[in-house]
């Protein structure tokens, strides 16, 4: 995990975009990084208009989740160490290394640590109930399922602990879509070898993005207000604004994000389908996951 300090965001993108073709961000910010992985498969994330988690997680050596009923869709990233992940659907079983990431369709899974180390991962669930127990960690474990190859023997979970939670309920667009259907709900299709990336954004007040364009993302907002602007009707408009346990998933499209309350906008980021390889270190370490290099729509040539 890597956390920076706040920086002037202009003088950080000095050299790297061309200002008469681009808009570049204005403000100050710090971030943490908490893991960058590869997708280990194709696969697919849902994620509707309900309650999601993002948290930091170890598990002691020999530790066990137990098996857990996961109401939604789940990412497992491991950054540190190693897991066993099961699901009941199919009775299935994989081993994770440091630096993959797995999708977990719903139903019962369970995590366990064979290693001598303990593993650290950032595990993300969609389509929980609004306010219930954090993943993994509350309540207590689910009955084992009829998987021999699997295990068919209940377990009681031990040496599991969360940090750093973030939690959003996602809601229907009624300003644009952004990829989600009638019922606000989001499908990512996640391509096997490409990378994901989770952080923690604090953007202080005033911060702008200036215009951008990210990968599939999912996005959860802890602490203020952010709002985001596109060019509409021959103008700027404020199509959406996020406060405090609110959250959101985006398809690709140009935007612009900025803090226009007078406290810190804290944002837990999960992007997905980045180019793999060795990040570029502006704006965090994922200068692939944002391209600040768009121009501003001609109908909307700078907010302020």
């Amino acid at each position: 995990m890597r956390k920076l300090p706040g920086l002037v965001i202009a003088v950080l993108m000095e050299g790297v975009l061309n200002p008469a073709s681009a808009s570049p961000p204005s403000g100050q910010f710090s971030y943490t990084e908490h893991g960058r992985v590869q997708q280990a498969a194709n696969a697919t994330v849902t994620i509707p208009a309900a309650d999601n988690v993002s948290s930091s997680y170890t598990i002691a050596p020999g530790g066990d989740t137990g098996w857990r009923m996961a109401t939604g869709d789940a990412v497992i990233a491991v950054v540190k160490g190693a897991l066993t992940v099961a699901q009941a659907q199919g009775c299935a079983s994989q081993d994770v290394a440091a630096g993959h990431a797995v999708v977990v369709p719903a139903g019962n899974l369970r995590l366990r640590n064979a290693g001598n180390q303990p593993a650290e991962f950032e595990g993300m669930f969609f389509n929980l109930p609004v306010g219930g127990p954090n993943p993994l960690v509350d309540g207590g474990a689910e009955p084992a399922p009829a998987c021999g190859g699997v295990s068919a023997t209940a377990v009681v979970p031990n040496g599991v602990s969360a940090a750093e939670p973030a939690r959003g309920v996602t809601a229907p667009y009624a300003n644009g879509g952004h990829g989600a259907d009638a019922s606000g709900t989001v499908v990512h299709s996640l391509e096997a070898g490409k990378d994901m990336v989770v952080l923690t954004y604090v953007l202080e007040p005033g911060f702008s993005t200036g215009w951008i364009v990210h990968t599939d993302e999912m996005a959860i907002i802890t602490k203020g207000t952010l709002g985001i602007y596109e060019a509409r009707d021959g103008k700027c408009q404020k199509v959406e604004e996020y406060t405090a346990g609110q959250a959101w998933a985006h398809k690709p499209h140009r935007h612009l994000g900025v803090n226009e309350g007078n406290e810190q906008a804290v944002v837990r980021i999960i992007g997905f389908n980045m180019k793999h390889g060795e990040p570029m270190p502006v704006f965090g370490s994922n200068m692939d996951h944002i391209d600040f290099t768009q121009s501003p729509p001609a109908d909307c040539p700078r907010l302020r």
